[in-house]
C-alpha cells in the first residue's frame, strides 16, 4: 500500500511537470510570431526614418536662407547662397556648405518658371528681400516639400 501510494506520488508530479511546461510547437509559434512583428517594425522604422531625414534637411536649407536675409540685413549688403546640385551642397558663400542626402532630389524653380536639376544655381539675396522670387522643391520617394521665399513678409514658407 505504501509503494501503491509513492507511485501515485510520482506519477501526480511527473503529470504535473509535462503540463507545465510548453511544447516545441508552442516555442516556435511564439517565435514566428515574435520574428514577424519586428519585421513589421522594422519596414514602418525605414520608411519613417527617411521622412525624417527629408523634414531635417528642409529646416537647414530654410535655416540657411534665413541665415543669409539677416547677414544681408546686418552688413546692408547682398548675400549669395550657392547651391550645386550636382554634388547636393548648398551654402551661404565664404561658410561651409552643408550636404544634401543624396537620397533626396533636390530641383529649382526660378523667376523664369525654368525647372534647374543640375549645374550651380547661385541665389542673390538682397538686404531689402524684394526681388527674390525663386522655389526650392525637395522630395523622396513618397513625400514633395516646397520652400518658397515670401517677398511681402520677408520669410521662407514651407509647404
Amino acid at each position: 500500500m505504501i509503494r501503491n501510494c509513492l507511485f501515485d506520488i510520482r506519477y501526480s508530479r511527473m503529470m504535473n511537470k509535462k503540463e507545465a511546461g510548453f511544447t516545441l510547437l508552442e516555442l516556435m509559434i511564439v517565435l514566428l510570431l515574435s520574428l514577424l512583428i519586428l519585421g513589421l517594425v522594422m519596414v514602418s522604422f525605414a520608411n519613417l526614418l527617411s521622412s525624417v531625414k527629408l523634414q531635417t534637411t528642409v529646416r537647414e536649407f530654410a535655416a540657411t536662407l534665413r541665415q543669409a536675409r539677416d547677414l544681408a540685413k546686418i552688413h546692408g549688403e547682398p548675400q549669395e547662397v550657392t547651391i550645386d546640385l550636382d554634388s547636393k551642397e548648398y551654402g551661404i558663400e565664404g561658410r561651409r556648405n552643408k550636404k544634401i542626402l543624396s537620397s533626396l532630389d533636390f530641383k529649382i524653380i526660378d523667376s523664369t518658371n525654368d525647372e534647374i536639376r543640375s549645374g550651380k544655381y547661385h541665389l542673390v539675396i538682397d538686404p531689402n528681400w524684394g526681388n527674390e522670387n525663386v522655389a526650392f522643391q525637395l522630395s523622396n520617394s513618397k513625400k514633395n516639400i516646397w520652400i518658397r521665399l515670401d517677398p511681402l513678409m520677408g520669410a521662407v514658407v514651407s509647404k
